[in-house]
């Protein structure tokens, strides 16, 4: 847990210690009170004035992201004790083995971190959330935060979630001094032939690996990318589980474009994880990088100057497309400080708030309002994409665009299809899958 002011442990002690003299005043023996025909009345708990919440950033640049939000937070509520629980390695679906027994228990946080999208549907059908739709009203939430985003926050036309960044998906990182040692221009790269052109012309000038990738989750992330790349109504119908023939074009095509790719990343892939080829990327040892925006940081933290020594561009046939990551705090059902719970909520997705996080964090706000001069140049330019683009989707590789087991036989099937390229056998076994889960896609996505 990370350290506390003093003051603040102090007055937290004092609050719990004057509730439970409190509480125990109430529940002392009845043998020694007076007979009464009376029924007693009831005890009222008092809310202790703290906040508790549990998140799964612990790097340097989260933690000092979390820690700018929690800044803000105190300002405003200077008397309230907060206590964030980091959770090693609690990202995704593994946070719920978490957050469950807790609220079960009677000991839910007052928020909690997780994905929009799919990926807060087993909280929702446990029971486990409150919905939290007074606070998107009043914080006027709908007129400042995109519709697709809007939709990843919902599950029965209710909000149960408020977004604290965003994330982009579809980005192409680049060592610049590299490509113009060879001549390559990347705002020429527009198609895959384009791209994988460049590729053979760092090939030819005696680069080995034009493309780095790394373990299973970051080639499932391409993936998703370059089927994003084959048009919006392609990627819908995929998230809205519409794909269910192997011998569709569009997917035959992705993995024709896939299989391409890998002739020209490393091999030793599978042990490496996202960082690691980023890191080959900034070395120059290879030249592009298809990952998140979080890699952003990766190249800042080692001085790296964006648009000097290193760059970025859409992923080929995804120029007017933003691939959505998105982090959310939820609401779980029985909190022991809902005042402030509420207060935490509200905060989050404040302009102060979102100003305050992302530009640590390395994504953007999601709030149309957000002050651009806080981001760094990456940013900005993310965050112009974002007001411009035409359309945005959800990641399904990071929990929101389709359901958990999907994304379980995706990694499955590349992670298969990374060692034996079976374009037959791997778009059978997804549309296999698709079909046999169908009742399991219950948000319908409309992205255009």
């Amino acid at each position: 847990m990370r350290k506390l002011n003093m003051k603040i442990y102090i007055l937290l002690i004092c609050l719990v210690l004057i509730s439970s003299v409190f509480l125990l005043s109430g529940c002392s023996s009845s043998k020694n009170l007076p007979e009464t025909n009376e029924s007693a009345p009831p005890v009222v708990k008092q809310e202790v004035n703290a906040l508790t919440f549990y998140d799964w950033w612990t790097s340097a640049s989260e933690s000092a992201a979390i820690n700018s939000l929690i800044k803000v937070f105190t300002d405003k509520y200077p008397s309230t004790a907060v206590m964030p629980t980091p959770v090693v390695g609690g990202a995704g679906y593994t946070m719920i083995e978490v957050i469950k027994p807790l609220v079960l228990a009677g000991e839910a946080p007052d928020a909690f971190q997780m994905h929009a999208g799919y990926e807060a549907k087993p909280y929702f059908d446990a029971g486990l959330l409150e919905p939290i739709d007074d606070i998107w009203q009043s914080e006027n939430l709908e007129n400042v935060i995109p519709v697709v985003i809007r939709d990843m926050c919902k599950f029965d036309g209710h909000y149960y979630a408020v977004p604290v960044d965003v994330h982009r998906s579809n980005v192409v990182w680049y060592n610049k001094p590299l490509l113009e040692k060879n001549n390559i221009d990347p705002n020429s790269i527009k198609t895959w032939d384009d791209f994988f052109a460049a590729c053979d012309k760092l090939k030819s000038a005696g680069v080995k690996y034009p493309i780095q990738i790394g373990e299973t989750w970051t080639a499932s992330h391409v993936f998703e990318q370059i089927l994003a790349s084959q048009g919006i109504d392609f990627y819908q119908d995929v998230v809205n589980g519409k794909v269910t023939s192997a011998s569709d074009p569009r997917l035959v095509k992705s993995f024709e474009i896939f299989q391409k790719y890998l002739s020209y990343t490393n091999p030793d892939a599978s042990g490496n994880t996202w960082d690691v080829a980023t890191k080959r990327i900034i070395k120059g040892e290879s030249a592009f990088n298809i990952m998140g925006d979080w890699a952003n940081g990766e190249f800042k933290i080692v001085g790296m100057v964006y648009g000097q020594d290193y760059g970025s561009f859409a992923v080929p046939g995804t120029s007017n497309m933003y691939g959505l990551v998105v982090d959310t705090f939820q609401h779980p059902k029985g909190v022991l400080h809902p005042t402030n719970s509420d207060n935490w909520l509200r905060v989050v997705v404040s302009k102060d708030g979102q100003d305050a996080f992302n530009p640590q964090k390395g994504s953007i706000s999601v709030r149309s309002d957000s002050d651009i001069s806080k981001y760094d140049a990456y940013q900005q330019s993310a965050i112009a994409d974002f007001k411009n683009v035409t359309y945005m989707y959800p990641s399904m590789v990071h929990g929101s665009g389709a359901p958990g087991s999907f994304l379980l036989k995706l990694n499955e099937v590349i992670a298969a299809y990374v060692n034996d390229l079976d374009a037959v056998k791997a778009a059978t076994a997804l549309t296999e899958e698709t079909k046999n889960i169908s009742s399991q896609y219950t948000k319908v996505w409309y992205l255009k």
